[in-house]
C-alpha cells in the first residue's frame, strides 16, 4: 500500500496485567508509540443488553507491520478508541498488518 493510504495519525496502547499488594489484578493500558492508519468501517448495529441500546460498531485498521501488536491493543484515534480484536500480515512480505477491532464507547 503507498504511504499516502495512511491519512489518520493514531497511538498505540499495550496491555499490562498488574497485581496489587492485597491481591487485587487490574488491567492497565501503557503506550506503545505513534503511527498513521486506514481506518475502514466494516458493520455497525445495535443490540439491547440490560435493558439498554448498546452499539457496535466494527473496523478494519491497516497499519506497517509491527511484530508486536496483537489483540487485546488499543488504537486511539483523536477521541476514537478501538479494542484490537485479531491481526494478520495483509502478505508474506510484512510490510503491513491488518487489524479488526470493535470501536468502544460507541
Amino acid at each position: 500500500m503507498r504511504a499516502g493510504a495512511y491519512r489518520t495519525p493514531v497511538k498505540l496502547e499495550q496491555p499490562v496485567h498488574t497485581a496489587a499488594a492485597d491481591g487485587s489484578a487490574s488491567l492497565v493500558y501503557l503506550f506503545a508509540g505513534d503511527d498513521f492508519a486506514q481506518i475502514k468501517p466494516l458493520r455497525q448495529s445495535e443490540t439491547l443488553r440490560s435493558g439498554r441500546l448498546e452499539g457496535i460498531a466494527t473496523h478494519q485498521l491497516r497499519l506497517r507491520y509491527r511484530d508486536d501488536l496483537a489483540g487485546g491493543w488499543r488504537i486511539l484515534s483523536g477521541q476514537r478508541t478501538f479494542r484490537i480484536l485479531s491481526t494478520a500480515a495483509a502478505d508474506d512480505r510484512s510490510r503491513e498488518i491488518i487489524c479488526l477491532a470493535e470501536e468502544e464507547g460507541t
